[in-house]
């Protein structure tokens, strides 16, 4: 009998974050040169110049999440979450959102059902704090991330060149927020 894989999520220690950060560094710069956002030789100082706040560690102090994701029965890492809270934009209702910054899961273990058993760990997560919606922005590239959210219930609520940005109640009582 083949089960769907249980994640679950811990919060990243000092070391694990300065690692997430390392690997986010290149992940963005890679992600923004494949999304057109930059140039080759430009990704890595783009990306460093967007994350600056992360790789400084000033975003943990105001609100910022960090998590490992590791399998329910393991102890190996098979992904991070970084939960945000939810950006100027969505307007009212901010405290009862968050923002999925990035959900990864290590390329190790891609395609064997991590990254929906992570995104529900994370959902989980975001219920037990109260959370009401999640918002996140995908690459208009990444339809394998694109499909994941869409087949898990996440709509389209702004589609630009690039990207979009979807959106997913948590929360059945809650009206929809300002795209």
């Amino acid at each position: 009998m083949n089960t769907a894989p249980v994640a679950r999520l811990t919060l990243a220690t000092d070391a694990e974050y300065a690692e997430f950060a390392a690997l986010q560094l290149k992940e963005y710069a890679r992600q923004l040169v494949r999304a057109g956002e930059v140039a080759a030789e430009d990704g890595a100082a783009a990306a460093a110049e967007r994350l600056q706040d992360l790789l400084a560690d000033r975003l943990r102090p105001i609100g910022h999440t960090f998590f490992v994701a590791t399998p329910a029965q393991g102890s190996f890492r098979i992904g991070w979450v970084w939960l945000s809270p939810a950006p100027e934009f969505i307007g009212s209702g901010r405290d009862h959102t968050r923002w999925l910054s990035q959900l990864t899961v290590e390329e190790l273990h891609r395609g064997r059902g991590w990254g929906r058993a992570i995104l529900i760990a994370t959902e989980q997560h975001c219920v037990s704090i109260g959370v009401a919606w999640i918002w996140l922005r995908v690459f208009n590239w990444n339809q394998v991330a694109r499909r994941l959210y869409t087949s898990h219930g996440y709509e389209l609520a702004n589609q630009f060149a690039t990207d979009a940005h979807l959106r997913k109640i948590l929360l059945g009582t809650c009206r929809p927020t300002p795209a």
